[in-house]
């Protein structure tokens, strides 16, 4: 009779586990490593700022998400002030011609995460922003004059799949 009574009893706990599982608010952002490769001419040849930002509020989200990077980064220092419990940002300086492999990205909470986004502050003209919160790991690949995001793929599996 026992091993029943502990089968059921487990199976129960199973049960409500799942179900508040379900009752938690679904985790919009998995990110969790990011491997920058940077070409020698990038941002001609001029090292450059990068920022992973996080947002923990749907409102700071929608803002973020209307933002390009040359609004972002006039408007830091304000954003900082305003949104500073919502907001987590990771900033990196990037030499070109230097990679950063293996960036661990850990959000104080992946349930409160509402988005994450990538700020690129380049010399040249552009919208260097994207939205990356939705991919596991993230490839960064600064061109001369652009960025380009591969999603889900580590710094090895990308070269492969460019044949470099």
């Amino acid at each position: 009779m026992q091993p029943r009574f502990y089968k059921t009893f487990i199976a129960l706990i199973v049960g409500v586990f799942v179900v508040s599982c379900n009752g938690l608010p679904g985790a919009t952002v998995w990110l969790k490593k990011i491997d920058f490769e940077s070409d020698p001419n990038a941002n001609g040849g001029t090292p450059f700022v990068c920022h992973v930002v996080i947002a923990n509020s749907q409102d700071l989200c929608g803002k973020l998400r209307g933002m390009n990077s040359k609004v972002y980064f006039s408007k830091l220092t304000s954003l900082e002030k305003s949104y500073r419990d919502s907001l987590e940002i990771i900033k990196y300086d990037i030499i070109p011609g230097k990679n950063k492999l293996d960036q661990k990205i850990t959000p104080k909470s992946y349930l409160k995460a509402r988005g994450a986004f990538l700020f690129v502050k380049y010399l040249n003209p552009g919208d260097f922003t994207e939205e990356i919160g939705a991919f596991r790991n993230v490839v960064i690949r600064f061109l001369p004059h652009g960025i380009e995001v591969h999603p889900d793929l580590n710094l090895d599996e990308l070269t492969s799949k460019l044949n470099l």
